[in-house]
């Protein structure tokens, strides 16, 4: 059964806008199913037919591009020069919303001749957030938090053993109705397909899949963490001798362009002090089912352990800011200074408003949590930048509410875009 996805806002908005649109994430995230219900009519591309369609492509090219639109191709990395032919052909066509591509791969964006600039826009598809599964009540709207509405005493119906469950979980699409220990398996398959086949189709080179592994595993270790690629170096010294740098970046690069990883960029506002801005990213998974499968994690084990929970927790959180932020045309970051003020994210939209939130699981954080956050908003120079919208401890506790000091405590499962 289909669940609605938030993104069905954007896509719409953008077939109004362009010519073509490619949505772009991970294996088995929705891409398809999501844009099945914009087409009007569909070519499914796969290792098997793809060279039957490559020859109607060159042969037929009017038959495979034919109407009605929108038109949905589906994996068309697999036939990487359809990028090119599909950006030349609406050059001559008036109109827009002609194409949905549809790729689960970065690397043959690199190899196209033109980046199809005005013409094609990238949407990216992540997994389900919890509001979209229907863990989350939508109650608070971020939409709201930043018009300045003020949010009122509210109950969140989560605990923090469904926190536990949903990062084993993920918020895959298939995995939505499964048992965990169902979900277990299915991200099991996923990482052994990932490490196994998808990683050697993505560019020419081969990648060996013990490294692969480890690589994954310790990212895992490090999740939400700015760790540096010596410690990930250090800890592929287990299985081999050493290991080029060069080698880790480009196992990395690949990771990323197969939408497992992602990490979180630093923010670089105007200051009223010189104060040095790190800018050392912070290491994630797409979605945090990932890294709790390369650790051998259940929802038990989490419930035992609230130091690696605290970590999958902030995970969890800013997998789902993230989706939140994008719909409302805004991107989610990460602060750090010299003095060690750090922020666990910011989001800022487009029109430049912005936002200050803490990740905290439990309300004995949240006193240290708001110190932090005020600090930080005293260090915005008001005549360069606005003020923040709103600053908020987004926590595992029952209640939503403001404190006394003005900075909200809002439960990820009580959130919404």
């Amino acid at each position: 059964m289909y669940k609605y996805r938030l993104l069905e806002k954007s896509l719409k908005e953008y077939l109004d806008t362009f010519k073509v649109v490619a949505i772009v994430g991970p294996k088995f995230c929705g891409k398809t199913t999501l844009s099945e219900r914009f087409a009007n009519s569909s070519i499914f591309l796969t290792p098997l037919n793809k060279n039957d369609f490559k020859t109607m492509l060159q042969l037929n090219k009017n038959e495979f591009l034919s109407p009605p639109y929108p038109k949905l191709i589906d994996e068309w990395q697999l036939i990487p020069e359809i990028w090119d032919v599909i950006r030349h052909e609406v050059d001559h066509m008036d109109g827009r919303g002609f194409f949905v591509l549809t790729g689960s791969s970065a690397a043959n964006l690199d190899e196209t001749a033109h980046s199809g600039a005005g013409r094609i826009s990238r949407l990216t598809l992540r997994p389900m957030s919890l509001y979209e599964t229907g863990a989350s009540s939508g109650a608070i709207s971020l939409k709201t938090l930043f018009s300045k509405v003020a949010i009122t005493y509210k109950k969140s119906n989560l605990t923090v053993a469904d926190y536990a469950k949903w990062i084993i979980k993920g918020g895959w699409p298939e995995s939505i109705d499964d048992t965990e220990q169902q979900s277990i398996r299915r991200m099991q398959s996923y990482i052994d397909a990932l490490v196994k086949e998808d990683i050697n189709k993505v560019t020419s080179k081969k990648y060996n899949e013990n490294r692969t592994r480890k690589i994954l595993e310790s990212l895992a270790r490090y999740t939400a963490s700015e760790t540096t690629n010596r410690k990930i170096l250090s800890d592929l010294s287990a299985i081999e001798t050493a290991t080029a740098e060069n080698t880790l970046l480009d196992y990395l690069d690949v990771l990323n362009k197969l939408y497992i990883i992602e990490d979180l960029k630093s923010w670089n506002p105007n200051l009223r002090s010189k104060t040095v801005i790190r800018s050392t990213a912070a290491r994630f998974f797409v979605d945090p089912s990932i890294g709790a499968t390369m650790l051998k994690l259940t929802s038990s084990k989490l419930l035992k352990d609230f130091e690696t929970f605290g970590l999958f927790f902030e995970a969890l959180v800013i997998r789902d800011l993230r989706i939140y932020a994008e719909v409302l045309g805004g991107e989610v970051y990460r602060y750090k200074d010299k003095s060690g003020l750090e922020i666990d994210a910011i989001i800022q939209l487009d029109d430049a408003r912005w936002a200050a939130l803490e990740v905290k699981m439990g309300s004995h954080l949240f006193d240290e949590a708001a110190e932090k956050l005020k600090n930080f908003a005293n260090k915005i120079d008001l005549n360069k930048m606005e003020a923040p919208s709103f600053l908020a401890i987004i926590s595992a506790t029952e209640y939503a509410y403001q404190r006394e000091d003005g900075i909200y405590v809002i439960p990820i499962g009580m959130l919404k875009d």
